[in-house]
């Protein structure tokens, strides 16, 4: 069962954390063979992803620690820190993406389980790592497409800082506009402000630290108020 956000039902699966406590990770002690991955919350490491995509592709894999989360347990673990356990794992957003369309769709699908999803991620420590989000393809592969400024929505803003040098007056630096453009969709798709503050953090939510401090650095400059500007 899928369970969305302000939804009353619980997820059957297991249950990781409740509130505030440390997560029990000894019940992963014993990795076995999980159910077959479907659109969701899971604790995962890299090589735990690895071999539930290889058993969903029918491929022989050896088991897991793969753990399924409801929504409640993830955003209790991630505002904890979203720190490596002890079998490293961290947090994996599964969302299905069966063509094209559905993977542009991606942005309002993950904010029915991460409703907070484009503010700062005041949660990270220094250890913390970035939510992962890993759509399940279908038959269709979504790489199949056009580049992306070749993207109706996409290419519109390419256009339109091409003309003016910002989108909807926020000016863009160039070097920076890839991977500003996606975000200014996502935000737009939400009825969100379009302010360096608003990308800047949407941003950070999956970028390193270190990335993400660069881009909202020539954000900033590039939108400074004239008579800061010229001082």
């Amino acid at each position: 069962m899928v369970l969305l956000a302000g939804s009353r039902d619980v997820d059957a699966g297991p249950s990781l954390v409740s509130g505030d406590r440390a997560p029990d990770s000894s019940r992963a002690d014993d990795p076995r063979p999980a159910p077959e991955l479907t659109e969701g919350w899971y604790l995962m490491s890299t090589r735990d992803l690895e071999r539930e995509l290889a058993r969903r592709r029918g491929e022989g894999a050896g088991p897991s620690h793969a753990l399924r989360l409801t929504i409640a347990e993830a955003l209790a673990y991630r505002d904890a820190g979203n720190l490596p356990d002890e079998h490293g794992r961290t947090l994996r957003l599964l969302l299905l993406a069966q063509d094209r369309d559905e993977v542009q769709k991606l942005p309002l699908k993950r904010a029915l389980y991460e409703p907070d999803y484009h503010d700062a991620p005041t949660w990270r420590r220094r250890e913390s790592k970035p939510v992962n989000v890993v759509p399940l393809r279908g038959e269709v592969a979504p790489s199949s497409g056009p580049p992306w400024w070749e993207e109706p929505q996409l290419a519109a803003l390419e256009a339109e800082w091409h003309d003016t040098g910002s989108i909807q007056g926020l000016q863009i630096p160039e070097a920076y506009r890839g991977f500003i453009y996606k975000t200014i969709v996502s935000l737009r798709a939400e009825g969100l402000p379009i302010t360096a503050a608003s990308v800047a953090g949407s941003l950070a939510r999956w970028l390193l630290p270190g990335e993400a401090a660069e881009i909202r650095a020539a954000l900033e400059d590039a939108n400074q108020p004239a008579d800061v500007a010229e001082s």
